[in-house]
């Protein structure tokens, strides 16, 4: 999906709104078809604390590169990268630098041809499923690799970038000063129901690399990776509005960022600011006259140039019409790109890298959509052949019903609407209709349940927005038998705002051949004896479900219920005994004194079922106190 692009309307620097514009930049909407396109003036920048937080010097990181190794003059990675994108108005480049590095990953390693992923969500998982950043709109590359290797984030369809930050104008909150601020405002609020549904994207766990030319050109030839790098940002270095000094335009045009003179240190960091990109070349044979701090090319003392030689090619994220002019002589580019001095990077800048995904993308067989990527949807992939959904001997049974009761206001009990089928057979996929009227979806807590097995549907998504009318697509009670008693349950778990249940229905495919035995199933089991959590304990306390079953494994849902006053204090993990690990929740924002949450993991895909499997919570400070109520699997065999 093609990102807005926006501008930074002129300031005369030095006013009180200059700072606010160096922190934002200054956007106009998006051109409507038709009209004239917007030309680039200037660009955002970012808060520099955030971007050098908890990074070690170079003095504390091995060189990547060995002393006698030799590497080509000139290299680049022009051939894996996505289309330069722009951040518009808001502080978030390392966001943008960081979601680049992982597109131009997914290119690499093949799967997806041309990936595009979600930056908006990407803000949104760092500070809130992270914890990190919560009272500022920047962050890190270290803290984002950390939120898409640990939480994943999804497509840019499911939840496209927004390049205007929430004012007063869209919620009250977002006047306030910036460290009062609900983190809402710097996220321009929740994922939207489809994106928190959407599959997500990860990438290995990433490291600092040392970020001395040496290493960074190593490190792009020997592994043909991009390098991340953000640190300390100079105006004049950077040809940028906010200096204060003179700039140059032709540097400007072609998006040559120097290393900074002496003046422009000194100016800049009266009012600091930072920058992240992605380093995606260099060239050390490319020289460029300096620009001293009269804005004019310096010489020496007999008259002849001064040239800086060695510079990075890098993805920055000002929009395709920034740096439209190519460099005579050096590697040609798309619009959108720059070169920026290796001693820039090496002196003020910290590098950061990640590795190639694995990526293994399956087939959903009723869904409509073509999940695996090869052009053929449900059915018509082979991938479905043995899908009892897809068999000739199937058949759908539909349900529906319209109680249009009103849901209860801030009651966990909510409202139960029931559908009875009197028709019998295995399922092998289910289809949830769904009509709520209610002004503030967030409040909803929506759970189906069928012969003692329960499906958490939606849990408190979707923030502001008005009204569930949705179809969601249900594999918790595949191999259940269809006939008997169906129950919706609609809490809403909020004050002041109230709504109605006017309708939901089921479509249900159920298999009447032989081959059903075929088809997925989905088995439950449950501990729930509750047991008190440990204050400041990192050991927590252990709860275990010992299974006999036997069985592959395709997904597991781990649904936990856990009274705590502060439950963002607690990490959370389910554990194979003897075997892997994988965290489910560690010291999120959570509003309530209470975890009530539905966790799907695909990482136990294609492990064995029996065996003995250990949930663990531990709250990892001093001063409050909680119970483990309850906890369940919900195991789909392949």
């Amino acid at each position: 999906m093609q990102k807005a692009k926006c501008f930074l309307r002129k300031i005369r620097w030095g006013s009180p709104l200059a700072l606010l514009a160096l922190g934002f930049g200054g956007c106009e909407e998006p051109s409507r078809p038709g009209a004239d396109p917007l030309t680039f003036e200037e660009a955002p920048v970012s808060a520099l604390e955030p971007l050098i937080e908890g990074a070690p010097s170079n003095d504390m990181l091995p060189d990547e590169g060995k002393a006698d190794e030799r590497l080509p003059k000139r290299f680049d990675l022009l051939s894996i990268q996505s289309p330069v994108r722009n951040q518009g108005r808001r502080g978030t480049c390392t966001i943008f630098s960081t979601t680049a590095l992982m597109e131009s990953l997914y290119i690499r390693e093949g799967t997806i041809p041309n990936p595009d992923f979600s930056e908006q969500f990407l803000q949104w998982s760092t500070k809130v499923e992270l914890g990190r950043f919560r009272n500022s709109e920047g962050s890190n590359n270290e803290a984002n690799l950390q939120a898409i290797s640990r939480f994943g984030i999804v497509e840019e369809m499911y939840w496209p970038y927004e390049p205007i930050p929430w004012g007063p104008d869209r919620d009250p909150a977002c006047g306030m000063p910036e460290e009062m601020r609900p983190v809402r405002c710097f996220t321009n609020g929740d994922p939207p129901p489809e994106a928190l549904r959407a599959p997500r994207f990860t990438l290995p766990a990433g490291r600092w690399i040392n970020s001395r030319p040496s290493s960074i050109r190593s490190y792009l030839v020997n592994n043909r990776l991009p390098v991340v790098v953000s640190g300390s940002f100079f105006y004049q270095a950077w040809s940028h509005g906010g200096s204060m000094l003179p700039i140059n335009p032709e540097h400007r045009r072609r998006g040559i960022v120097q290393y900074p003179n002496e003046a422009d240190i000194m100016d800049s960091r009266k009012r600091p600011a930072g920058h992240g990109i992605l380093i995606v070349g260099y060239d050390d044979d490319m020289r460029v006259q300096r620009i001293g701090a009269d804005g004019k090319p310096e010489v020496d003392a007999n008259g002849n140039p001064v040239y800086e030689q060695g510079f990075y090619l890098f993805k920055n994220s000002w929009g395709p019409n920034w740096a439209t002019e190519q460099v005579p002589g050096a590697t040609e580019h798309p619009p959108g790109y720059g070169w920026i001095s290796q001693r820039y990077v090496a002196e003020f800048m910290q590098a950061y890298v990640s590795g190639l995904p694995r990526v293994v993308l399956r087939e959903v067989c009723d869904d409509r959509v073509d999940n695996d990527r090869d052009g053929q949807a449900d059915c018509a992939d082979a991938d479905c052949r043995s899908a009892a959904a897809c068999m000739m001997s199937a058949t759908t049974i539909t349900a529906m019903a319209t109680p249009r009761m009103p849901i209860p206001d801030n009651d966990p009990n909510g409202l139960t609407s029931e559908i009875v089928i009197n028709e019998s057979g295995p399922i092998a996929s289910l289809a949830l209709d769904l009509d709520i009227r209610h002004p503030y979806r967030g409040d909803l807590r929506v759970v189906l349940e069928h012969n003692g097995r329960r499906a958490v549907v939606v849990d408190r998504q979707g923030g502001g927005e008005d009204n569930i009318r949705e179809s969601f697509s249900l594999a918790d009670f595949n191999g259940m038998e269809v006939r008997g008693s169906w129950k919706l349950i609609v809490s809403d778990l909020s004050r002041a705002d109230t709504g109605t249940l006017e309708s939901w229905g089921l479509r249900i495919t159920r298999c009447m051949g032989s081959s059903c035995g075929a088809m997925e199933s989905t088995r439950r089991y449950e501990n729930r004896t509750a047991r008190d959590i440990p204050d400041n304990d990192p050991n927590g306390v252990a709860s275990d479900i010992s299974i006999s079953d036997r069985g592959t494994i395709r997904r597991i849902v781990v649904n936990v219920e856990i009274e705590h006053r502060q439950p963002s204090e607690l990490r959370v993990a389910l554990r194979r005994v003897g075997g892997h690990e994988q965290v489910l929740f560690d010291r999120q924002s959570v509003s309530e004194n209470r975890l009530v949450r539905s966790f799907t993991l695909d990482n136990f895909d294609g492990q064995q079922l029996s065996g003995s499997w250990r949930l663990v919570v531990s709250d990892r400070m001093a001063g409050n106190t909680g119970r483990l109520v309850q906890w369940s699997m919900e195991v789909t065999l392949r």
